[in-house]
């Protein structure tokens, strides 16, 4: 089986989440999608991000009867920084019969080589990444970084054609801080946008984070 490890904030899940990994499963790209919130991610340790515990609640409520995506607290409960090598290799152990893919964005694959023993991600695990916009990753710039095999390797894990999302987790938080349910309304699982209305999640924030979709 294929298990695509989809990490990332998800401060909030949102309608764009879920039809990406929709795809990859149609697509057979993998078997199943395994969500991951990070608890405080190292390239965010700046910001203020939503409890862990607000945010895989959210999830649960979005992913409840989808029997191909599954939840997984596995960086939580793991002490001090949480890195995406030790995900894998944990989750490698966990599933030893089973292929693990990293599910990332355009933008996080063009800064995949400064991740930690970011060869030994591309080396040892499949990669799935998801364009945002219009500028593609290109051979020449993933060479400066990359072997020509690990470059290879991670053109083909480009996703064609993935579903476009129009805005970010970011702008949501924003649409909701400044009372524009209807707006969030549409962007949102049903179950999601509940949960944040009745605990007045983001209503009284001056939350700032990055414009990245996570």
């Amino acid at each position: 089986m294929k298990i695509a490890v989809f990490g990332g904030t998800f401060d909030p899940v949102h309608n764009g989440h879920i039809a990406l990994a929709e795809t990859v499963l149609a697509r057979r790209y993998a078997d199943r999608v395994l969500f991951v919130p990070a608890p405080v991610p190292p390239h965010k340790a700046d910001r203020l991000i939503t409890p862990f515990a607000i945010r895989f609640r959210m999830l649960e409520a979005a992913l409840e009867g989808r029997n191909r995506f599954s939840l997984s607290d596995l960086e939580n409960r793991r002490p001090g920084r949480s890195y995406t090598i030790d995900t894998l290799k944990q989750l490698s152990q966990f599933h030893q019969n089973d292929d693990i893919l990293l599910l990332i964005g355009g933008d996080s694959l063009r800064q995949l080589h400064l991740w930690k023993d970011a060869h030994e991600i591309v080396r040892r695990f499949g990669v799935i990444a998801y364009p945002r916009g219009d500028h593609a990753v290109s051979h020449a710039e993933l060479l400066v970084h990359w072997t020509e095999e690990e470059t290879e390797k991670l053109l083909a894990s480009v996703l064609p054609s993935p579903p476009v999302f129009p805005v970010s987790s970011t702008e949501i938080r924003t649409m909701i801080r400044c009372g524009e349910w209807s707006g969030a309304s549409g962007l949102l699982p049903a179950p999601v946008l509940d949960f944040i209305r009745r605990n007045k999640i983001y209503c009284k924030t001056t939350q700032e984070g990055d414009n990245d979709g996570n």
